[in-house]
C-alpha cells in the first residue's frame, strides 16, 4: 500500500535543521506558543495587526524563507524605504542567514541586499517610496512588512505583480497606526483571531484585553498587578497565557488574521504593562500600537466613520432648477464628481466622460463647476471652454509660508482659475464633517462608497530630519481619494458662490446676507432684501466568546 508522503512544513524545517536566529540563538516557541499557527498558515491573504518585538520579523524571514526552497514560489518583500531595506536584511536577514549552514547554502548563487536566490526561487526587497520599485518584478506571494509606514498607494499597485501566479498570496503584518486603514483595515475584513485563555478557576473562556473604563474588558487588576479574569477576576498565571489558543470571530471569512498583543506575550507581565502606561514619557498613540497592537486615532489624524455618518440626513434633497449650486469635479482615469450647495451635499458619482456633468449643468443653468486643473489636462480646459464663465479650473498648492491665503481667486489673464492650499482645504473640510457642519443628504449606503474615498486620507506629522521635531502636518492619500479631493473643489466653489460663502446646514435656513456672484462675475440681487433687515479596535457590546 503506498503511503502519503509527510507534509514537510518550516516548523519541520526549523526544528529538523535546528535553525537558530541573528544572535546564534535557537528558535524556540515555549514563550512564543502564538506564532506557531502563524508559521504553518497558507491563507492567500494573511494578515497580523501587532505590538513592538513579538518576533514577527523573525518568523516572516524564516517562513519565507522556508516556503521560496519548498514551494518554489518567488516572493516581493516590501519595507517603507531603501534605507529600512538595507538596515532590515543587513542587520537581521543577512545575520541569520551567517548563523545557518542550510540557509547558508540556499543563497550561494545569489546573495545581495535587494535579492536572494533561495534555491529555483527568489526573493526581492523593495522599499515603497519609488514608483519604479513595484513594477519591476513579479512574484506569487507579497509580503508588506511595516504597513502602516508605509506608502500604501505603491503597495496596491504591487497586486499587478501576482496577476500570473497560481498562488497569489499577500502577507501583511505591522504595528497599526489610524482606524480603518492599513494593516488595521485589512484586519476588518479578516477572520479576527484572538488569542484565547480558560481561566482555571471558573473555566471562563476569554481574549485578553485592556479598558480602564470597564473592568468587563479588563485583564489586568492595577492595584494587585496581575493578570485576571475578567469574570471571576481570579488571578491568570503566565501558564494559562502559554497554554492559549487561537479563536476566529469571523471563521467564515477567506482572510486570515492574527492579533498580537502585548497582553498575550508571556515574557511581559501585568507589572510591565502597567509601568508603560504610566511612564510619562509613552505616549497614549505609542501605548495604543506598540503595547496594545491596536490603532489610535485622536480625531485629528483622519476623518473617522461615525464623524462622517453623523452628517447623514437620511433624505433625499436636490436644489431646484433655477437656484445656485456648485460641482466638484476630480479628473483622472475617470470623472469623479460631488454635488451639494449651501446646504449641504446631495450627490456624488463618477463618469467615463463629461457626459454626466455636461447634464449637470444643463438641468441647472446657474450651476458653478470647480474643477481639477492636474488630472486632465485636455478634458478640463475643453469643458471650460463649453461653459464658458460657468467653470474654473483649480489648482491645489502647498501651504505658502509667506502668505496665510486659503484659496486666491485669479484677476484679469487668470480669471477662470482659483488656487486653493491643499492640506488647508482638507483639513476644513475634514473639521466641518467632524462638527457636523456639512449636511449629507440621503442614506448611508448612498454614501458609503464616498467614504471610503475619505477613509484613504490621513493626516501624517513631517518631523525635522535633524531634529526628529514636528516640523509639519500634512495629508496623504493611502489609496483612490478622488471623491474627497471632489469636495474639496466644492468647498471651495461654496467658499465664492453662495450666498454666505459657507454652508448653512439642512434646519433653519436664513436668508442670505449678500448677494450672489453671478457665473459673468455681476451680481444680482433685491437691494431692499439685502438692507432689510450657523479607536477604536472596533470590538462588540456582545459575548462572542462561544
Amino acid at each position: 500500500m503506498k503511503t502519503k508522503p509527510k507534509i514537510y512544513g518550516v516548523l519541520d524545517w526549523i526544528s529538523e535543521e535546528r535553525i537558530k536566529n541573528e544572535k546564534g540563538e535557537a528558535i524556540e516557541f515555549d514563550k512564543h506558543p502564538f506564532l506557531l499557527d502563524i508559521y504553518d498558515d497558507q491563507a492567500q491573504r494573511l494578515t497580523i495587526m501587532k505590538a513592538a518585538q513579538v518576533g514577527l520579523s523573525t518568523l516572516s524571514i524564516l517562513k519565507n524563507h522556508g516556503d521560496a526552497k519548498d514551494l518554489n514560489i518567488d516572493i516581493i518583500y516590501t519595507l517603507p524605504t531603501d534605507n529600512d531595506v538595507k538596515i532590515f536584511v543587513g542587520g537581521k536577514v543577512n545575520r541569520i542567514i551567517a548563523n545557518n549552514p542550510t540557509m547558508l547554502a540556499d543563497v550561494h548563487d545569489k546573495d545581495s541586499v535587494e535579492v536572494k536566490k533561495v534555491g529555483k526561487s527568489v526573493i526581492y526587497f523593495r522599499g515603497t517610496f519609488t514608483k519604479k520599485a513595484a513594477i519591476m518584478v513579479t512574484a506569487d506571494r507579497l509580503v508588506h512588512d511595516e504597513m502602516d509606514s508605509s506608502k500604501l498607494d505603491i503597495i496596491a499597485d504591487y497586486e499587478a505583480r501576482l496577476q500570473h501566479s497560481k498562488y497569489k498570496q499577500i502577507h501583511t503584518f505591522s504595528h497599526p497606526d489610524i482606524p480603518e486603514t492599513g494593516v488595521h483595515n485589512d484586519w476588518l475584513n479578516s477572520d479576527q483571531k484572538h488569542w484565547f485563555v480558560d481561566c482555571p478557576h471558573c473555566k471562563y473562556s476569554q481574549y485578553l484585553s485592556w479598558d480602564i473604563r470597564n473592568e468587563a474588558k479588563m485583564s489586568i487588576d492595577l492595584d494587585k498587578k496581575i493578570f485576571v479574569c475578567k469574570r471571576c477576576r481570579e488571578e491568570l498565571d503566565n501558564k494559562v497565557r502559554i497554554k492559549g489558543y487561537w479563536k476566529a470571530r469571523y471563521p467564515e471569512r477567506a482572510w486570515s488574521g492574527y492579533w498580537v498583543s502585548l497582553l498575550i506575550a508571556p515574557w511581559v507581565s501585568a507589572k510591565d504593562i502597567i509601568n508603560k502606561y504610566n511612564d510619562p514619557k509613552i505616549t497614549p498613540w505609542h501605548f495604543a500600537t506598540r503595547i496594545l497592537g491596536i490603532p489610535y486615532a485622536d480625531g485629528a489624524s483622519k476623518l473617522l466613520k461615525q464623524h462622517f455618518l453623523q452628517n447623514i440626513t437620511g433624505e433625499s434633497y436636490a436644489p431646484e432648477k433655477n437656484k445656485r449650486m456648485v460641482i466638484g469635479i476630480d479628473t483622472g482615469l475617470r470623472i469623479d464628481y460631488a454635488l451639494g450647495d449651501e446646504y449641504g451635499l446631495f450627490y456624488h458619482g463618477d463618469s467615463e466622460d463629461y457626459g454626466e456633468v455636461n447634464g449637470f449643468m444643463e438641468r441647472w443653468p446657474k450651476a458653478i463647476a470647480i474643477i481639477d486643473a492636474g488630472g486632465d489636462l485636455i478634458g478640463s480646459r475643453k469643458f471650460q471652454e463649453r461653459w464658458v464663465g460657468r467653470v474654473y479650473i483649480c489648482y491645489l498648492r502647498g501651504t505658502d509660508k509667506k502668505g496665510n491665503e486659503l484659496v486666491k481667486w485669479g484677476t484679469k489673464d487668470e480669471h477662470g482659475s482659483v488656487q486653493a492650499d491643499r492640506n488647508r482645504m482638507i483639513q476644513l473640510v475634514v473639521d466641518e464633517f467632524r462638527d457636523k457642519r456639512i449636511p449629507v443628504h440621503g442614506t448611508e449606503n448612498e454614501w458609503y462608497e464616498y467614504y471610503l474615498d475619505w477613509n484613504n486620507l490621513s493626516r501624517i506629522k513631517i518631523l525635522d530630519s535633524e531634529t526628529n521635531e514636528v516640523r509639519a502636518h500634512k495629508w496623504v492619500r493611502r489609496g483612490r481619494d478622488h471623491r474627497a479631493l471632489a469636495t474639496i473643489f466644492w468647498r471651495v466653489g461654496i467658499m465664492r458662490f453662495s450666498s454666505t460663502g459657507a454652508i448653512v446646514g439642512a434646519q433653519n435656513k436664513p436668508k442670505p446676507n449678500s448677494y450672489m456672484i453671478d457665473a459673468d462675475s455681476t451680481v444680482t440681487y433685491d437691494p431692499a432684501k439685502l438692507l432689510g433687515g450657523s479607536m477604536d479596535f472596533g470590538e462588540e457590546e456582545v459575548d462572542w466568546r462561544l
